[in-house]
């Protein structure tokens, strides 16, 4: 018996592609909103986490359609040490679920942790155009926070600063300057490959820089040239000549930004010299920053469990401000192995994918990550959304789809001899 195959499976057929097109042109719009969303967050939840759940039941309804994509390993594997984060802080709080704010702060970690797993489940489809196009928006995003950041600071809005300190629409100055600096590293990132002006993603660098500069965290701004001073380097490590010309021109810039913002607040210099300082009077002390990593060490001996979220504030008048310490006082060596194995095996993912393809968007989203990471190691920084979101692009980016691949296969393809075997 003959199958048919006549005008109504090609129907079919070209429907099922219509549907695919649509499912995922829609959630990667619903996705780059939420990008856009990120420097918004004064709310738990907040428009941004339902922007992103919802880029997540989109991704379902596209893995159900589509006919070649499936869950790669490295997202289940980014799913597998998320979840063991999870269960190891749920574990550790289940004593004292009946506190107050104890639930709610389990729930707003699971939001902001499972936009880790979103990232990675959205781009594990994606091809080296779609990234571009994500670097693209979360520089915006990053625009939009630091003018905010910037104009707040200028006229001193109690909502778009704390403690004279620029923050933007963000929680706090700590988390809107680690926010910022990814859009930084995109920025270097996107200058010898803008179609449009460089000198408007040159603008928005200087842009980010100075949100970044008015933020007055201290860590995020030695991060922030740290990893933009690093990728530079790697990119231009076979052009020493260029590589002076512009390191050179990014610190005129610098200095011109200082300058403009010392001329223009006369709180800047002032503010400045204050956070110029490796310790602080709150860093200080046997209760201080410093002081309490020192003490939570023999707890984490002691209790293998954890001793579950805000149980700390019991004891210190601060939480802990190290998520590397955090993860294992707060939820156990099952916490910090998790957060350990997850740090580095984002270094291992990013390095192998490197290797096989010689992508600079690798090196740019991993350090992007180094740089919110060595933020949060001086920050309570599990609930910084972009934080997980850098995780899930490393883990999500699949060297197999188009535009990824060594840069010399399709050299060695048109150079094949006709006869060959394949």
């Amino acid at each position: 018996m003959r199958s048919y195959s006549g005008p109504l499976n090609s129907g079919l057929t070209v429907s099922l592609k219509n549907l695919r097109h649509v499912t995922f042109s829609t959630r990667n719009l619903v996705f780059l909103i939420a990008i856009l969303a990120m420097n918004y967050t004064l709310m738990r939840p907040s428009p941004v986490d339902l922007l992103f759940i919802g880029s997540l039941l989109i991704t379902l309804l596209y893995l159900t359609v589509s006919e070649t994509t499936v869950i790669t390993r490295r997202a289940i594997y980014l799913m597998l040490i998320l979840g063991a984060w999870a269960v190891s802080y749920f574990l550790a709080s289940l004593p004292h679920l009946g506190e107050e704010f104890v639930a709610f702060e389990l729930l707003a970690k699971s939001f902001a942790i499972s936009i880790g797993f979103i990232g990675g489940a959205v781009s594990m489809s994606w091809g080296r155009q779609n990234f571009e196009t994500f670097i693209k928006i979360y520089v915006v995003s990053c625009v939009i926070a630091s003018i905010l950041g910037t104009i707040g600071f200028l006229i001193q809005h109690p909502l778009l600063t704390w403690d004279g300190r620029a923050k933007g629409l963000i929680d706090d100055p700590n988390m809107y300057g680690s926010f910022l600096i990814p859009g930084l590293i995109f920025c270097a990132y996107l200058i010898p490959r803008a179609r449009i002006s460089k000198w408007l993603v040159l603008g928005a660098m200087g842009i980010i820089l100075l949100g970044i500069m008015l933020s007055f965290s201290r860590i995020a701004l030695v991060a922030a040239l740290l990893c933009l001073f690093a990728y530079i380097f790697f990119e231009n490590r076979k052009r020493p000549r260029r590589l002076i010309l512009i390191v050179g021109g990014f610190l005129l810039a610098g200095l011109t930004l200082f300058l403009i913002a010392s001329l223009t607040s006369a709180d800047f210099t002032e503010k400045l010299l204050d956070r110029l300082t490796f310790a602080k009077a709150y860093d200080l002390g046997e209760d201080g920053r410093y002081g309490r990593y020192l003490q939570v060490l023999p707890m984490i001996i002691q209790d293998p469990i954890g001793v579950g979220v805000l149980q700390l504030e019991k004891i210190f008048p601060e939480p802990i401000h190290n998520i590397w310490l955090s993860s294992f006082v707060n939820y156990g060596w099952g916490g910090g192995i998790a957060w350990v194995t997850l740090v580095v095996g984002s270094f291992v993912v990013s390095i192998r994918n490197y290797r096989r393809t010689r992508e600079p968007i690798v090196i740019a989203l991993l350090w992007s990550l180094i740089g919110v990471i060595l933020c949060a190691s001086l920050h309570e920084g599990e609930h910084w959304r972009h934080m997980w979101l850098m995780f899930g692009m490393i883990w999500g980016l699949n060297i197999s789809n188009s535009g990824f691949g060594p840069k010399h296969s399709s050299v060695q393809k048109r150079q094949r001899p006709t006869g060959s075997a394949a």
